[in-house]
């Protein structure tokens, strides 16, 4: 059974209709990347399946159940979900933080379930700290950490390494892929696309809420697409450590 289906999905926004008659399976266990240009349906996508948009016709599937279906709380038993510049504003603890996650399951404060996931996410050093204190990595780390606390093996991210430094990147990205060889199936917005490269197994390209591409990254990323979808001249390069190529936008600086 796949992990996500859309059948025949329609919806958007009052003003404006994303998608019309999406039909797409994505399988369990992999890191898909979702990417495309801005306003493609990246994000919109997502609260599709976490229930934030209620499709005007179809259905979304998770583990082959009608996701219209679940009350919020078994929804949550099922997928996690990591906003975008996701914030706690509050002077919780990094523990309190991580334990919000049982909330689906009225309170029952799980120690080893929540003890895991900060083990999971490499934040045992900061678990007494205030949430308020932590850089923008260690707070990804939490939420992340959150999110698995709610036990569902579905795990959707919206640009979760939006403004962090590149030693932060790869390292949220390394988690991930961590959690994807323990069963897990993340569902992650990207726009970097080189990070698709290195990470994704799957990549889905969307253009104005419709699919232009989905397969292996490598098979789907081609020059081709790079130019019809980005409007971007691109180059491949070899890396020695990943041994293979990976292409590249070409930048034409003036030298003036």
């Amino acid at each position: 059974m796949d992990s996500l289906e859309f059948s025949h999905l329609h919806g958007g926004y009052d003003t404006q209709q994303i998608f019309k008659d999406l039909n797409l399976n994505l399988p369990k266990g992999a890191f898909i990347a979702l990417t495309g240009p801005n306003g493609s349906g990246k994000s919109t996508l997502l609260k599709f399946i976490y229930k934030h948009l209620k499709p005007s016709e179809g259905k979304v599937l998770v583990e082959g159940k009608n996701v219209a279906n679940f009350t919020q709380k078994e929804l949550a038993k099922h997928l996690g979900f990591v906003a975008q510049n996701g914030k706690l504003d509050y002077a919780f603890s990094v523990r309190e933080a991580v334990s919000m996650g049982r909330y689906a399951y009225d309170g029952e404060d799980n120690l080893h379930t929540i003890e895991q996931a900060i083990v999971e996410c490499d934040i045992e050093h900061l678990k007494d700290k205030l949430v308020t204190e932590l850089s923008g990595g260690e707070l990804q780390r939490v939420l992340l950490a959150r999110a698995l606390c709610q036990q569902g093996k579905l795990l959707l991210l919206d640009e979760p390494v939006n403004h962090l430094d590149v030693k932060h990147q790869r390292s949220i990205m390394e988690l991930l892929c961590r959690l994807v060889e323990k069963g897990y199936t993340v569902v992650c917005v990207l726009h970097d696309l080189l990070l698709v490269q290195i990470y994704s197994q799957i990549a889905l390209v969307l253009q104005k809420g419709s699919v232009v591409a989905y397969g292996p990254t490598q098979t789907v990323l081609t020059e081709k697409l790079l130019q019809e979808v980005y409007d971007i001249q691109a180059h491949q390069v070899y890396d020695p450590t990943l041994d293979r190529m990976l292409w590249l936008p070409t930048y034409k600086v003036s030298s003036s």
